[in-house]
């Protein structure tokens, strides 16, 4: 098995890509622009210290790539010393979850020479055939985003939608990984054992290995990392995202980390404003994520890191404090977990990381309080900053009424309660449903003559039980709709949401449909109410149902009742929770962090 070269002279020069001056002539033009744009330097010099570039096939449709991509690929490398060879192919291998490295097969082999790829190797010939096809990793998705590969996704999507959660999906490949780690040891003769070897492979890359790269400068800029859990729909991520683009880019240079598998459905919306995203995932072992942590500091002369939720980086601290004793690091903390989590991030932050966190934002005082009283953190260490909402973009007046109710052919005159959320114990959704055959039923005895229909919008993993208990239901008209983008649509055409959740941190839901002047009910949990009033808040005790329906009522059958609470509900959140001065103190934070 080839070794990687580990003497001196290898801390210090850099590991670059080699590709001949000729095979680069002999590229596409599109393909000649996509490589000289890459962060690693493309060499004509054979050195030691290089990986070799080849590919087959490359047709003239741009790459759809980032120009990170032969950066992640020396990191696969680098990842996993008994790999000699990393392809990514044109056309896609697996669809079916997030970005991936799997391990080569000969038959997927024959088809990714037929359709192009590029790659990378420890060695300038290397016959996968003759010297091993199991010492190759391929990545799952085409670097080429053509029409076909497209179609596959959607269609996959479409089957999958009413079928698997993405946490679903997320559990099932933890399944597969495991079992292909077991199978992967087969592959391995007598002498690949540590035992029978006579060199040995490095599993710890040094810190001070650096690659040959062009980082493009940040000029004057500050440069930034925001270390997220992953880029999915969720109050904390959403958070994330309307962090990122509020920053100024003319003072800073954002750049974006994932740290859990997934599909990373929210990307795009932030792919020009950003330098570079890592979905650390598809590339990394988790091993060798705190050392790419301290690489990606390092290289891109990161003065701040901002965590959000994001378990490998809290990891990494360890790591990245030996050697950035200079960077400031700041964390974002939103809810404490019930049992069996343990407290969640809030807990564990200041248990595990105390000592090298700068400074912690959180969500609610009543997180502060937490901090303050639990770990004893210094008050002075602790900003609460509210997530706040753009009541300009969450206004009724600008979005027409009656979209999701010609969707699901809801009458004009019906009244409508709605749950909005992912279908989760924590939200609760059977408590909804309870109270929603309390609240019909009384609806049938009171004598009311208008339809009164119930919405639940969402998805989750328990979706199935939910459709069981509505099954259940006599006379009671209980809707399911998938989880929206623009939730705005649901908040216009709802009389009133109801929201049994049994922990919050401060529901992203509340500021949503306050700002949309939707009356809104919420179990008095964690820190709801420093945002509404003692009246919309039911106490969270059985039965909780029936207090739902009780607290409900007087809106429900009282229209002028339900405009009078959303009107003063909108006027408050204006004047106290509008996300320009949340936008405006997180700022002055990473001014003050950056300038102690």
């Amino acid at each position: 098995m080839p070794t990687l070269e580990t003497s001196k002279s290898f801390d210090t020069l850099p590991i670059h890509c080699f590709l001949e001056k000729e095979k680069h002539n002999f590229l596409p033009k599109v393909w000649q622009c996509f490589f000289d744009q890459q962060t690693v330097l493309l060499n004509q010099t054979d050195t030691k210290s290089c990986f070799y570039l080849s590919f087959s096939n490359l047709s003239k449709k741009t790459p759809a790539s980032a120009n990170t991509l032969l950066e992640e690929m020396t990191w696969v490398l680098l990842s996993n010393p008994k790999c000699n060879i990393v392809i990514w192919p044109l056309s896609s291998i697996d669809n079916t979850q997030p970005l991936s490295l799997l391990t080569l097969k000969t038959k997927t082999w024959g088809v990714i020479k037929e359709q192009g790829y590029i790659c990378l190797s420890r060695f300038k010939e290397y016959d996968l055939v003759k010297q091993g096809i199991h010492t190759a990793l391929c990545f799952s998705h085409a670097l080429i985003a053509t029409d076909k590969n497209v179609e596959q996704a959607l269609s996959l999507v479409r089957r999958l939608k009413n079928k698997l959660t993405l946490e679903q999906k997320l559990f099932l490949m933890r399944k597969i990984y495991a079992v292909r780690e077991l199978f992967s040891f087969s592959y391995q003769d007598k002498n690949e054992y540590l035992a029978h070897k006579k060199t040995w492979e490095p599993f710890f890359i040094r810190p001070e290995l650096v690659l040959n790269s062009k980082i493009v400068p940040a000029k004057n800029r500050i440069p930034v990392l925001i270390a997220t859990h992953w880029l999915e729909l969720g109050g904390a991520e959403k958070f994330a995202i309307d962090l990122i683009k509020a920053l100024p880019k003319e003072r800073y240079a954002v750049y974006v980390t994932t740290d859990v598998a997934s599909f990373n459905s929210w990307s795009s919306e932030i792919t020009d404003e950003v330098e570079a995203i890592f979905h650390l995932p598809g590339f990394l072992t988790q091993e060798m994520m705190e050392v790419f942590y301290d690489y990606l500091i390092r290289s891109r002369k990161i003065r701040l890191m901002h965590i959000h939720h994001a378990i490998q980086a809290y990891e990494s601290l360890f790591h990245i404090r030996r050697f950035h004793p200079e960077l400031k690091i700041l964390d974002s903390l939103h809810i404490i977990e019930l049992p069996p989590n343990e407290g969640g991030y809030v807990d564990s932050s200041s248990h595990f990381f105390e000592s090298f966190i700068n400074h912690h934002h959180v969500i609610s005082h009543y997180l502060r309080n937490f901090l303050v009283q639990r770990w004893r953190v210094d008050e002075d260490k602790v900003s609460v900053i509210y997530l706040n909402v753009d009541s300009e973009y969450f206004n009724p007046e600008l979005v027409k009424k009656g979209q999701i109710r010609h969707i699901l052919k809801i009458a004009d005159n019906a009244c409508v309660v709605g749950f909005i959320g992912r279908f989760s114990q924590q939200k609760q959704p059977l408590e909804f449903i309870k109270a929603a055959q309390l609240l019909q039923q009384r609806w049938v005895e009171e004598g009311q003559t208008n339809p009164l229909v119930f919405l639940m919008t969402g998805s989750g993993l328990l979706e199935s039980e939910i459709k069981q208990a509505i099954k259940k239901t006599t006379g009671t008209t209980i809707l399911l709709h998938p989880q929206v983008q623009d939730t705005r649509l649901v908040y216009q055409d709802c009389d009133i949401l109801m929201m049994p959740s049994e922990n919050e941190g401060l529901a992203l839901v509340s500021y949503e449909a306050m700002s949309m002047q939707t009356p809104i009910f919420f179990t008095d949990v964690a820190a709801q109410n420093e945002l509404m009033e003692s009246e919309f808040l039911v106490e969270n005790t059985q039965p909780l149902a029936e207090k739902f329906a009780k607290a409900v009522w007087p809106y429900l059958i009282d229209s002028k009742k339900r405009q009078q609470a959303g009107e003063k509900m909108r006027a408050y959140i204006q004047g106290h929770h509008d996300h320009k001065q949340t936008n405006a103190e997180l700022l002055a934070l990473y001014d003050a962090l950056l300038t102690k």
